[in-house]
């Protein structure tokens, strides 16, 4: 048996609303796998645009926090330099004050005292010339460098009393050590990392705008394609029965 269709007023209200359906069950169902409210830019121009402006915001803010991480880096690549400096000087102490016992070392013990003392002494230089980070010099003041620390120099163990002199060079490098590492220290956690963090804070706060706007409410589309199922169903089913008054079914579905 032929199916006709009759080009009547009543036949073109089912034909529009058969194709109505079909292209909002596309779209829900679009909606659902995909997991995005704004698929093409007719879904919600206005907010495809908004969107677009915050993941720019986005990326920049990301591409800072890497600079931040990056810098970061460097700090923590000084302290850790000058930690080891400042662990050479505390050996250097220790032996200033063996050095400085009068009367209670041999000449051979003297010599000993002294040797390590100059071998200390080089190490230490070694690492204050060698420090850098990605071919940037990090404690000789150069453009880039984090702070100025100078070279040891004057430190003589041959003697008691050259030791006791020496001691007071230390104490001045250990000084200097100090102040540097606080400084490092705290640029590094109370400027850096505290601006890394607020930069990840406005990352995550953003993103989450962006997903309200792009992200599919699954509850809202799961009911919209079910309606639009049943409004595609009863519109097929109108079309092959055209016999039905298509006014009275249209009026039920309220279309």
């Amino acid at each position: 048996m032929g199916i006709s269709i009759r080009f009547d007023a009543g036949s073109s209200l089912v034909i529009r609303s058969f194709n109505s359906s079909y292209s909002n069950l596309l779209s829900s169902f679009e909606k659902l796998s995909s997991g995005l409210s704004i698929n093409r830019a007719s879904d919600s121009p206005a907010a495809l645009v908004i969107s677009e402006q915050l993941r720019s915001q986005i990326a920049s803010l990301n591409q800072e926090i890497e600079n931040t991480s990056a810098t970061i880096g460097k700090y923590e690549t000084g302290s850790s330099f000058v930690g080891e400096m400042r662990s050479k000087l505390t050996e250097l102490r220790s032996l200033a004050v063996g050095a400085a016992n009068e009367g209670g070392n041999s000449e051979s013990a003297q010599t000993a005292y002294a040797a390590t003392a100059d071998y200390i002494v080089s190490s230490y230089n070694q690492i204050l010339d060698t420090a850098e980070y990605n071919g940037m010099k990090l404690l000789n003041s150069s453009n880039g460098s984090l702070a100025k620390v100078s070279e040891l120099e004057g430190i003589d163990l041959s003697s008691a009393e050259a030791a006791e002199e020496s001691m007071g060079v230390i104490d001045a490098a250990i000084e200097e050590l100090d102040s540097v590492l606080v400084d490092l220290a705290a640029t590094q956690k109370n400027e850096l990392e505290a601006h890394r963090a607020s930069l990840e804070v406005t990352v995550q706060n953003l993103q989450a705008a962006d997903s309200a706007l792009r992200d599919t409410d699954y509850a809202q589309a799961y009911s919209s394609f079910i309606g639009e199922m049943i409004k595609f169903q009863a519109s097929a089913a109108l079309l092959t029965h055209s016999h039905l008054s298509a006014n009275t079914v249209l009026s039920l579905l309220g279309t």
